[in-house]
């Protein structure tokens, strides 16, 4: 079983950034949420991809796609919405 994650950077320009990668916390609902909230928090995000580092300001960045959802969400994050128009 593909255990990998996909997320889609949609930066402010226009510009998209999908990226794939494995699962980096496991079995923990509290490590998922306190890793979640250490990113959101920060001002920047940091990636390692194929053997770069890349740095996202999140003053750059318009919206964050991540799939699958992970298993435990922020407090007040809205579930099973619907997309009804982008």
């Amino acid at each position: 079983m593909n255990e990998d994650r996909q997320v889609t950077i949609h930066h402010n320009n226009g510009k998209t950034l999908k990226l794939s990668f494995p699962a980096q916390i496991r079995n923990s609902t509290a490590a998922v949420l306190e890793g979640m909230k250490r990113i959101m928090e920060g001002d920047k995000i940091a990636i390692e991809a194929e053997g770069r580092l890349i740095v996202i300001p999140w003053s750059s960045v318009q919206q964050i796609e991540v799939t699958p959802i992970p298993s435990s969400l922020p407090f007040g994050a809205i579930k099973n919405a619907k997309v009804v128009q982008e």
